[in-house]
C-alpha cells in the first residue's frame, strides 16, 4: 500500500515540475512584455497538476470525466487567448498552446510511462527557447533551400519505402534500388550536418575551424575551392593549405563515425588505423599552420539537393557492381580493385558498401577503405597543383603526403 502511495505521489510531482518548467521558460520570456500575460509558472504548474487530477479521478470513476475536463479547460484558455488579444493587441497564440501541452503533459503523467511526457515536456521548453534562433533561421533560409528538404523528404518518406519491396537485379543481383537510396538519404543526412554548421560559422572562426567543418561536408569540394581561391589570392595561400590539409584529416574522422553507425563491429578494427592516418594529417597541419585572419569562406550547395545526392546513388551502385563482378572473377581481391578504381573520386560509397557487407570485419575490408582513403587523398594532391597556385601546390603535396605514407604502410602492413 505505501509503495502504491509513493508511486502515485511521483506521478503528481512529476507532473508538477514538468509544469513548472514549461512555467519557468514562459514567464522568463515574457518579462519585458507590456499588458497583462495570460500564463506565468504558477498557472502553469496548476495545469499540469489539474491534468493529472482530471486522469487520476477519471482512472477512479468514468472515462467521460477527463474528456469533460480537457473541453473545460480549452474553452478557458481560450477565453483567455480572446482577452488577452483585445487587452495587449497581440495574436500570438505561443503561451495558450504550450497552457494546452502543460495539461496534456499533467494527463501523460499518470496515464504513461515517465518518458513519455518527460521528453514532451523537454521539447516543447527547448521549442519554446529556441524563438529567436528558429526565426533567424528561417530568415536565412534560402528559398531553394527550403524546396531541395521538401523534395527530399518526399523522397525519402516516400519513394524509400515504395523501393523496398523490389527485388535485387543485374550482375550477380548486385543491384539492390532499396540499399542505394537508403544510403543516399543516411550520406546526404550526415553531410547536411556539416552545411549547417558550415553555414552557421562560415569562417567566422578561422581557417581551422572551416577546414574541419568542410571535411564534415566535402573534403574534395574544400581542397577545389580553396585551390582556386589561392590563384586569386596568393599571399594567403598558407593559410588556404592549412584549411584544406584540415579537412582532408576530418574526412577519416568522418568516415570512422559514418561505419560505426551503420556497423558498429568494424570500429574494432577500423580505428587504430584511421585514427593514425588522421593524426598524420594533423601533425603536418601543427607544422605548416600560422596564426592568420584570413576569410576562408566557402559556398556550398546543400547536399539535400537531388543533383548531388542522385550522383552519389549512381555511383555507390557502380560500386556494389564492380565490386560483386570483381569478386566473381578475382575473389575477396576484387574489392580491392574496386576500391582502388573508386577511391580516385569518392571514399563514401567504398567505405559504405564495406561497412554493409560481410567484409566488415575481414581485413580485406578494412584494406579496401584504407585504400581508397589513401588513393582519395593522393587524388587532392593533384587537385591542389592542378588548381592552386604554386604555393598551395606545393604546400598541400607537403601536408597530406604524410597521410598518403601512412595510408600506403599500414595497407601494406595488413596485407
Amino acid at each position: 500500500m505505501i509503495i502504491d502511495y509513493l508511486a502515485l505521489f511521483y506521478k503528481f510531482f512529476l507532473a508538477l515540475s514538468l509544469g513548472a518548467l514549461i512555467g519557468v521558460e514562459r514567464e522568463k520570456s515574457q518579462q519585458h512584455h507590456q499588458g497583462t500575460d495570460f500564463a506565468g509558472i504558477r498557472t502553469f504548474m496548476l495545469l499540469s497538476m489539474l491534468g493529472a487530477t482530471a486522469a487520476y479521478i477519471s482512472s477512479l470513476f468514468f472515462d467521460w470525466i477527463l474528456a469533460v475536463i480537457l473541453v473545460c479547460v480549452v474553452i478557458v484558455i481560450l477565453a483567455g487567448y480572446v482577452i488577452s488579444s483585445l487587452l495587449n493587441k497581440h495574436a500570438g497564440m505561443t503561451t495558450e498552446l504550450s497552457a494546452i501541452l502543460a495539461f496534456t503533459i499533467g494527463i501523460l503523467c499518470i496515464g504513461a510511462t515517465p518518458e513519455l511526457p518527460i521528453t514532451l515536456a523537454i521539447v516543447t521548453t527547448m521549442i519554446l527557447s529556441f524563438k529567436q534562433h528558429l526565426h533567424q533561421f528561417v530568415y536565412n533560409l534560402k528559398s531553394e533551400e527550403f524546396f531541395d528538404t521538401l523534395k527530399f523528404i518526399l523522397i525519402a518518406f516516400v519513394v524509400l519505402p515504395l523501393l523496398k519491396n523490389i527485388e535485387p537485379f543485374g550482375p550477380y543481383d548486385s543491384i539492390n534500388l532499396y540499399e542505394i537510396w537508403l544510403m543516399v538519404v543516411f550520406v546526404s543526412g550526415f553531410s547536411f550536418v556539416g552545411y549547417i554548421l558550415m553555414k552557421h560559422f562560415g569562417s567566422k572562426k578561422g581557417v581551422l575551424l572551416t577546414g574541419m567543418l568542410g571535411g564534415i561536408l566535402s573534403s574534395t569540394a574544400v581542397v577545389t575551392m580553396l585551390a582556386s581561391k589561392s590563384k586569386e589570392d596568393e599571399k594567403n595561400s598558407r593559410a588556404y593549405v592549412t584549411a584544406s590539409a584540415v579537412a582532408c584529416a576530418t574526412m577519416f574522422l568522418r568516415l570512422l563515425v559514418e561505419m560505426t553507425i551503420l556497423n558498429i563491429s568494424i570500429i574494432e578494427k577500423l580505428a587504430f588505423p584511421v585514427i593514425l592516418i588522421s593524426i598524420a594529417g594533423y601533425l603536418a597541419v601543427s607544422l605548416l599552420w600560422k596564426k592568420e585572419s584570413v576569410d576562408a569562406s566557402l559556398t556550398f550547395k546543400s547536399p539535400l539537393m537531388l543533383e548531388p545526392a542522385l550522383k552519389f546513388g549512381l555511383f555507390y551502385g557502380l560500386v556494389q557492381v564492380a565490386a560483386n563482378i570483381s569478386a566473381a572473377f578475382l575473389g575477396s581481391k576484387g574489392l580491392l580493385v574496386a576500391a582502388l578504381i573508386s577511391g580516385v573520386a569518392d571514399v563514401d560509397a567504398v567505405a559504405i558498401y564495406v561497412a554493409r557487407s560481410s567484409y566488415a570485419t575481414l581485413p580485406v575490408g578494412i584494406m579496401a577503405i584504407i585504400l581508397a582513403g589513401t588513393i582519395n587523398t593522393v587524388t587532392k594532391i593533384f587537385i591542389g597543383r592542378v588548381f592552386g597556385s604554386s604555393e598551395f601546390g606545393s604546400g598541400i603535396t607537403k601536408a597530406l603526403l604524410p597521410m598518403a605514407l601512412v595510408g600506403f604502410v599500414l595497407f601494406f602492413i595488413l596485407g
